[in-house]
């Protein structure tokens, strides 16, 4: 009896050692009071939870001057810059979320100028600050010292009207220093200029999406007064503009209709220099944000910002349901997190978003609650994003060590079956992709693999198999020969 006593308690023992060893191994991934669940789509398009791949870690704002309806946020070297639009004004945090310095005014032809209204901004790999600066209608560049280097005004084109009011809202720069602006009330696309602040023209217009029906009833059976009423059908407005470290711009279209939503519209764009969409929709669902149907009461997602890694991870900012949308580049859906409320870690009105250049920490800037609210990566997420990166650098071995990683979180991440199918594609195991790519409900790889694997039975086995083939087509033919040589000689010996 005492014998049996001991070994119940070594084994209740080791069992609870062994719940404390897996909860500290899963404490950053798992929190009873996090505020959002974590979730993805899969195949069939079913929200399925997941672990946390991040969660709130703190928020800054400034304490004597406060922020006031801050509208656009850059990160980049260990500073956050922040268009504080409300105080006209840029501010400058450390990390910690410390000032390290405010931009009020600046010198500009002797004599001091100051912002109205910045609504967006932009920093150069130099440092330097572009500055949307929206009331006075205007682009100022400004170097690493928040000193005037010029500034560029209105675009001198009879395309838009002398009665229109310029206003700037956006502002990203290429590595070849071409300007590209979204304005407020311009359709056309995004306002180019090259590197000297000369107007180009328009890139990259959003085309226009009209249903069968209504272009129909519209030029065939409304009357005149029903025509006036209706509204115009002109193409979308970009909501926000982010450069990629492949010179290539998201951009982002909030102002989508509910139809356009049911069909899938295309929410955000990735255009190259041309202005072409090159965007990859290669996942099992549009990326829209939240899939909702006809008979659904929730508020469609509104991208309002969009941020990237160097190796093609993208997050979008939704700022109906203050999420974070996030895909990678063939447009799959990886994780989804955060919302709307009180608690901490819940946005307002969320405005702009930025990443750390390692991902590590994710910033989302809140113009109502005039603060940056941080989230920290949780040891799920970076599996996951690190088993991407080393993907796309063609590591089959570390993506399939991360992968597997992936899996003891979330056993039933289609996508980490996919990463793993896609390594053995890379290695040329193709049985083995396939039976991934099936796990993972991925039907393009698997016919990828697919057509690689019965190309290497045809190499490995056609030789053997035609010569199967001719040997028991020869015998054939010998054995119809033969068989008319008897028959020839028997006949032969009845005539004697």
């Amino acid at each position: 009896m005492g014998k049996l006593k001991n070994y119940l308690i070594r084994t209740v023992s080791a069992i609870a050692l062994t719940t404390v060893v897996l909860s500290s191994e899963l404490e950053t991934v798992i929190f009873a009071d996090t505020p959002y669940e974590t979730y993805s789509y899969d195949w069939w398009g079913e929200d399925i939870k997941q672990p946390a791949a991040y969660t709130y870690s703190g928020a800054y704002s400034l304490t004597d001057t406060p922020l006031n309806d801050a509208r656009d946020m850059f990160v980049q070297d260990g500073k956050i810059y922040i268009a504080d639009t409300g105080n006209s004004r840029i501010v400058i945090l450390n990390e910690d979320g410390t000032v390290f310095k405010i931009i009020t005014s600046f010198q500009n032809g002797g004599k001091e100028d100051t912002f109205s209204g910045p609504q967006g901004l932009f920093v150069t790999p130099e440092n330097e600050i572009y500055v949307a600066d929206s009331k006075n209608g205007r682009i100022i560049h400004l170097d690493a010292s928040g000193t005037l280097i010029r500034e560029i005004t209105r675009p001198e084109t009879d395309l838009i009207s002398q009665n229109q009011a310029y206003t700037p809202l956006k502002v990203v720069v290429d590595k070849s220093g071409r300007i590209y602006v979204i304005a407020n009330g311009i359709n056309m696309g995004l306002v180019e200029f090259d590197r000297e602040g000369v107007f180009q023209g328009f890139m990259g217009a959003a085309k226009v999406s009209v249903s069968t029906f209504e272009y129909i009833w519209k030029n065939y059976f409304s009357t005149d007064a029903q025509k006036e009423r209706m509204e115009l059908i002109v193409p979308t407005e970009y909501s926000n503009i982010y450069l990629d470290s492949d010179n290539f711009i998201y951009a982002t279209i909030s102002n989508i209709s509910n139809e356009n939503h049911l069909a899938g519209a295309d929410a955000i764009r990735r255009l190259n220099p041309t202005g072409t969409d090159i965007l990859r929709r290669l996942g099992n669902t549009p990326i829209i944000g939240d899939l909702y149907n006809a008979s659904d009461t929730a508020a469609w997602s509104k991208f309002t910002d969009v941020c990237a890694s160097d190796y093609g991870v993208y997050f979008v900012l939704d700022s109906a349901g203050g999420k974070v949308f996030t895909y990678d580049g063939d447009g799959n859906s990886l994780f989804i997190f955060g919302g709307i409320g009180n608690r901490q870690g819940m946005l307002m009105q969320p405005a702009s978003i930025g990443i750390r250049e390692d991902q590590e920490k994710i910033y989302i800037l809140d113009s109502q609650l005039n603060q940056v609210l941080c989230f920290s990566i949780t040891k799920y997420g970076r599996h996951l994003l690190n088993a991407i990166y080393k993907n796309s650098l063609g590591d089959s071995a570390g993506a399939y060590e991360e992968w597997q990683n992936v899996l003891r979180y979330n056993a039933n991440s289609e996508f980490a079956y996919i990463g793993i199918g896609k390594a053995y594609l890379r290695e040329g195991r193709y049985k083995e992709a396939m039976e991934y790519f099936q796990l993972g409900n991925n039907r393009k790889y698997y016919t990828r693999a697919f057509q690689f694997y019965r190309k290497e039975l045809m190499q490995n086995y056609f030789g053997k198999f035609m010569g199967v083939i001719l040997v028991l087509v020869g015998a054939l033919v010998i054995w119809q020969i033969v068989k008319k040589i008897r028959r020839w000689v028997g006949e032969a010996k009845c005539n004697i």
